[in-house]
C-alpha cells in the first residue's frame, strides 16, 4: 500500500533499503570469510547456505519492489571502494537463482531444527519457486521459469515433511503462542518477547495489524490496517476463512485508559470496511506480561498452502490444467471449509476446469488464502494487473465506503498509475551514488 502515498524522501523507505544492503553485506563478510573458520565442514556449509539464501532472498525482496539495483557480491574493504551502478534486472535474477540453488545443497532439513525460524531446504525450495513464477510474470515475462516454478514446489510437496493443518485458524492461533508447525509453516519471520527486557525482539504483528482493542492485558490492537468490502465478498458462504482473516467483532471498552475492561462486540452485516485484519490475534498470546506495542507473533513469510498453489500455477501455465494441480487447489478450498482435506467433497471442490478458468480461479483462491501476508501486490504485479485492479477499486470505493472512510481511500488508490509498480530508488541511495537513476514518474 506504501506506494500510492510514498515519496523518495520517506523515511521507512530509506531505511528499508539500507536494511536490505545492510543484510547484504553482512552476508558478503560471512561468505568472505566461512572457508577459513576452523569448524567442522557440516557446521560450516549449513551457515554457508543459510548466507547464500539470505543474500538471494535481500535481493529478491530488492528487484521486486525497486527493479534492477546494484548487485554486491563481496563485503566493503575500504570506503574508498567506487559506486556501483544499477545492474540489469535479469542479471540480478540471475544471481538470485544461484545463490539460492547453491544453499538447497547445503543447508539442513526442516525436521533437523524442529521449527520454522530457521533457513532449512524446504524455505530455499519454497522460495525459489516463488522466485521462478515471479521471473516467469511481469517485468522479466520469462515462460520457461514456470516448468522450474513447479519443479521446485514439487520438491517440497514429495518431500514428505509437509502437509495443511486441518485447522485454518489454528496456524495462526499457533503463530500467536509461539507454537511452530513446521508441516504448514514452511518459513517464519521471529519475533520474540514484549520488548521489556534486556534482549528486545519484539514485533508489531497483531498490535499493529490486529483486532481494534484499547485494553493490554487482552491485548491491545492499534486497528490501523482496516479490511475492504472485496477480501470480505470474495469467500463463498461457509468459508471459515472470512470470519477470521476479516474480524467479525471488535473491543469495546467500559471505562477509560488502557487497562479498562473491554467487552468482544460483533460488528453489524453492514458495517464491513469498519473492520480489522483478524488473522493476528493477541488474545491467544502466552507471553505474559503483555505489552501495548510489541507481541511475539511470528509472521509467516511461506506457507504450504502457498506451495500448492504455485505448483497448480505453475502447471497451469507451463502445459494447462491438471487432475493433481486441481487436487491441490481443491486441498486449499477444503481445509477453509472445515473439510477433511484429503477427501474430495463436491459441495467444496472446484470441477475441472480449462486453462483460462482455472488461472483465475488459482489466482482468486491465493487471495482468500494468504490476504494480508505480505505477498497480494507481489501477484498483482506479476501477472501484470496491478494498476488497473488498483484503479477498479476507486469506483467501489465512490459507491460503497462510508464517507469517514472513503476520501482518504479513494485518493490512494487514485494515484496507482504505471509508476506505482516498483517503489522510487531512495533520496539517501541517490545523493551518494551518481550511478544510480531514479525509476521512471518519480
Amino acid at each position: 500500500y506504501m506506494s500510492n502515498t510514498l515519496d523518495a524522501s520517506m523515511l521507512e523507505l530509506n531505511r528499508g533499503w539500507e536494511a536490505l544492503y545492510e543484510g547484504i553485506e553482512r552476508a558478503n563478510m560471512l561468505l568472505d570469510h566461512v572457508d577459513g573458520a576452523e569448524v567442522p565442514d557440516s557446521s560450516k556449509n549449513e551457515v554457508k547456505g543459510q548466507a547464500l539464501f539470505l543474500r538471494g532472498f535481500y535481493y529478491f525482496v530488492l528487484a521486486d519492489n525497486f527493479g534492477a539495483v546494484p548487485l554486491k557480491l563481496t563485503s566493503t574493504k575500504s570506503p574508498l571502494e567506487p559506486n556501483l551502478p544499477r545492474t540489469p534486472l535479469p542479471e540480478v535474477y540471475a544471481q538470485i537463482v544461484k545463490d539460492m540453488k547453491e544453499a538447497e545443497g547445503l543447508v539442513k532439513e526442516i525436521d533437523f531444527y524442529g521449527f520454522g525460524g530457521r533457513i532449512s531446504k524446504s524455505a530455499v525450495q519454497a522460495m525459489l519457486a516463488r522466485v521462478y513464477l515471479t521471473m516467469a510474470g511481469e517485468p522479466l515475462n520469462d515462460m520457461a521459469k514456470y516448468t522450474d516454478a513447479k519443479e521446485y514446489a514439487n520438491k517440497v510437496i514429495i518431500s514428505g515433511k509437509h502437509a495443511l493443518n486441518p485447522s485454518f485458524q489454528n496456524i495462526f492461533m499457533k503463530l500467536a503462542a509461539d507454537e511452530y508447525d513446521i508441516k504448514e509453516n514452511i518459513w517464519e519471520l521471529e519475533f520474540d518477547g514484549n520488548n521489556q527486557g534486556i534482549v528486545r525482539e519484539g514485533g508489531y504483528v497483531g498490535s499493529w495489524m490486529g483486532i481494534y482493542c484499547p485494553n493490554i492485558d487482552t491485548g491491545f490492537g492499534y486497528d490501523h490496517v482496516h479490511i475492504t468490502a472485496k477480501v470480505y465478498n470474495v469467500y463463498e458462504p461457509n468459508d471459515l476463512r472470512r470470519d477470521w482473516t476479516v474480524a467479525p467483532f471488535r473491543f469495546v471498552p467500559n471505562g477509560s485508559g488502557t487497562r479498562a475492561p473491554v467487552t468482544r462486540t460483533n460488528w453489524s452485516a453492514t458495517q464491513i470496511y469498519e473492520r480489522s485484519v483478524g488473522k493476528y490475534r493477541r488474545e491467544y498470546e502466552k507471553a505474559r506480561p503483555r505489552d501495548q506495542d510489541f507481541t511475539p507473533i511470528n509472521f509467516p513469510m511461506i506457507r504450504y498452502a502457498d506451495v500448492l498453489l504455485m505448483f497448480a500455477e505453475a502447471e497451469n501455465e507451463a502445459a494447462g490444467p491438471s487432475t493433481e494441480g486441481l487436487e491441490y487447489v481443491n486441498k486449499v478450498r477444503r481445509r477453509g471449509f472445515g473439510k477433511p482435506v484429503d477427501v474430495p467433497d463436491p459441495t467444496v471442490d472446484l470441477p475441472a476446469l480449462g486453462q483460462a478458468d482455472f488461472r483465475e480461479a488459482i489466482r482468486t483462491e491465493r487471495f482468500r488464502e494468504l490476504s494480508y501476508e505480505g505477498i497480494r501486490k507481489h501477484g498483482l504485479v506479476r501477472w501484470g494487473i496491478y494498476v488497473t485492479t488498483m484503479q477498479q477499486q476507486v469506483t467501489e470505493y465512490q459507491t460503497n465506503m462510508p464517507a469517514n472512510l472513503s476520501d482518504a481511500a479513494i485518493k490512494q488508490a487514485s494515484r496507482v498509475t504505471s509508476r506505482s509498480v516498483l517503489f522510487p530508488i531512495p533520496n539517501t541511495e541517490i545523493a551518494v551514488n551518481p550511478y544510480v537513476t531514479q525509476n521512471p514518474g518519480w
